[in-house]
């Protein structure tokens, strides 16, 4: 019988080699690579094709948010199941905005641990309440704008309330943008969000085509001008 292959992403040595313990207990799972870096997690990635990637979400180099977007994007078969705590709500849900299968809370029961991978093999995925209920709002004004016409970020309406463009963003673009009106440099950003400053370019690019601006000196005299 062939083995379930995974790969381990977490930037705390303890973590991995603990996770990367129980599944080697397990006959039916191998762990083909364990990494502690989201840039290096994207490079295993391409060298193993695991069908499993175990994902943290804060991570040096580049963040598991990041991480999962690029994996999900050039390999949509793979699942990543995100590795939190439930302070990191906010980021499992961008995470399953990018793709993600679910999650596993740090410090959870090996059983439960071993049962949420097995769903999310099955194609079954299980999140909190308050997660399940921001998707279904999502959903539900997703199906009302597309009614209407389209998202903001697609089809923007020129005489929208500028106010209502900032929701639009998402965490990591707001994280971006409180750096911004710092007056960081993408370098700084970069180094602080633990991203390359290639992916703050790109990331730059779209909240300014969110914010319908087309230069860093307008995007910040935007979010002064409305106080956001």
């Amino acid at each position: 019988m062939s083995k379930t292959t995974i790969l381990i992403a977490d930037d705390q040595p303890l973590i991995r080699d603990g996770l990367a313990a129980i599944l080697s207990m397990q006959e039916t799972y191998v762990v083909v690579a364990r990494t502690g870096d989201g840039l290096t997690a994207i490079q295993q990635v391409k060298l193993h094709r695991p069908q499993l990637v175990l994902m943290d979400i804060h991570m040096p180099k580049l963040d598991g948010l990041e991480a999962t977007k690029q994996i999900k994007n050039e390999f949509p078969e793979i699942k990543v199941l995100i590795l939190s705590t439930f302070e990191d709500e906010e980021y499992i849900l961008e995470a399953i905005r990018h793709g993600a299968s679910g999650f596993i809370v740090k410090g959870i029961e090996t059983d439960k641990m071993l049962s949420t991978i097995r769903d999310c093999l099955d194609g079954r995925i299980n999140y909190p309440l308050s997660i399940q209920t921001r998707l279904i709002q999502e959903l539900y004004s997703s199906e009302h704008h597309e009614k209407r016409s389209a998202y903001v970020i697609h089809t923007p309406y020129p005489d929208q309330p500028s106010e209502e463009r900032l929701p639009s963003l998402t965490i990591q673009e707001r994280n971006i943008v409180g750096k911004l009106i710092q007056g960081k440099s993408n370098q700084a950003i970069a180094s602080e969000l633990f991203l390359t400053t290639g992916t703050v370019k790109n990331y730059l690019s779209t909240i300014y085509k969110k914010l319908e601006v087309s230069s860093r000196s307008e995007a910040i005299a935007f979010l002064h001008k409305h106080n956001l």
